[in-house]
């Protein structure tokens, strides 16, 4: 399958998907746009992505590793994936 193929099938998937995989999705693609190497971030970076993190925690945006797991297991279900 050629990339343009791909990213098609990506953007219709995408289309009809619920809330909660188009966060988890969201939040793999904002992962990818900053990450860096471990080492090649300073402690000021480092201290502000702590901060965010913080921020985004407090502000209602986290869930239990046991809830993640859930949702995860409930969509591959729902989609046939083993």
């Amino acid at each position: 399958m050629e990339a343009h193929q791909i990213k098609q099938e990506i953007h219709d998937f995408i289309n009809n998907a619920d809330e909660r995989f188009l966060r988890l999705i969201y939040s793999m693609v904002e992962s990818e746009k900053t990450e860096k190497s471990f080492f090649d971030t300073t402690n000021e970076a480092m201290t502000e992505r702590a901060k965010k993190s913080l921020k985004s925690v407090e502000n209602g945006n986290a869930r239990s590793i046991h809830e993640f797991k859930k949702d995860v297991e409930s969509w591959k279900e729902n989609r046939a994936i083993q």
